[in-house]
């Protein structure tokens, strides 16, 4: 690596690590959002787009503009090929780990509500910003957890691969009591195997210097068998657990969820 790379690529890292509010709470410092909200209307959505550039998982490319679209696609095309099937218009649903919100606006277009989950108040500043809707509330887990009015259905799609055991845990527990007797859960994961995904385990019982970086200030990429995931759910107080292989769906431009998981479950009548 060239010298001017390494110093772009620190100038880079010491930029990201500026705006995050601890491990895998990216934009979540809390000059942020008071950045994005305070924004001349006319200015805000760009300066979204380029304060989400600066997270390791939203966009890969530099071209945020291209970037965005990209988003707005894959995610139009995950809400029509896995999600609609299971929605009714007059449903609310919430949207787990929503980022900047692009599955939600696609989802608000064939449902009643959205309530739209994230623990980075300032990925969520960016969506208002970027995807805002009448129908869509944007909130952090804790502002969730105070909700009156339980969902019919939830899904988190792109999220559990990266969270903990632990927090995965408390996730499905939180959306169990916001989900009403009956309702449905959508949940899709990645499998640990020769496509890169390491089991938790793996990552954390690996000692190298840069196994040792990435957990601590990187994007965490873990890999659970069904058996695990359905485990997990069964804990959190949901039945009917069905697992599908994703294998070759959805269709998705430049899609990081192809070929993965699907899990499917109910939540136990109360």
């Amino acid at each position: 690596m060239s010298v001017t790379r390494t110093v772009l690529e620190i100038r880079k890292f010491a930029i990201a690590q500026a705006t995050c509010a601890g491990s895998q709470n990216f934009l979540g410092a809390p000059w942020v959002a008071p950045v994005i909200d305070h924004s001349p209307e006319l200015f805000r959505q760009k300066m979204a787009l380029r304060l989400l550039s600066l997270s390791p998982h939203y966009f890969s490319g530099a071209d945020v503009a291209a970037e965005a679209e990209r988003n707005r696609a894959s995610r139009q095309a995950l809400a029509e090929q896995l999600i609609a099937p299971h929605l009714d218009p007059a449903a609310r649903v919430i949207d787990y780990g929503c980022g900047p919100g692009y599955l939600a606006r696609a989802v608000a277009d064939r449902v009643a509500h959205v309530d739209a989950v994230d623990i980075s108040v300032g990925v969520l500043a960016c969506a208002r910003a970027i995807n805002g809707r009448p129908n869509i509330t944007y909130l952090t887990p804790v502002q969730l957890r105070r909700q009156r009015d339980l969902a019919d259905l939830a899904y988190s799609v792109a999220v559990a691969q990266h969270l903990s055991t632990a927090a995965l845990a408390q996730v499905l527990t939180l959306l169990a009591a916001r989900i009403r007797g009956g309702g449905r859960l959508l949940l899709h994961f990645a499998v640990p195997g020769p496509a890169g995904w390491r089991t938790e385990t793996d990552w954390r019982t690996d000692r190298s210097l840069a196994s040792r970086a990435k957990l601590r200030y990187g994007l965490h990429c873990f890999g659970r068998t069904p058996r695990e995931m359905q485990v997990l759910t069964r804990h959190a107080g949901f039945i009917d657990i069905e697992v599908q292989e994703l294998a070759g769906r959805p269709e998705v431009p430049g899609g990081d969820v192809t070929g993965q998981h699907l899990l499917l479950a109910t939540r136990v009548g109360r």
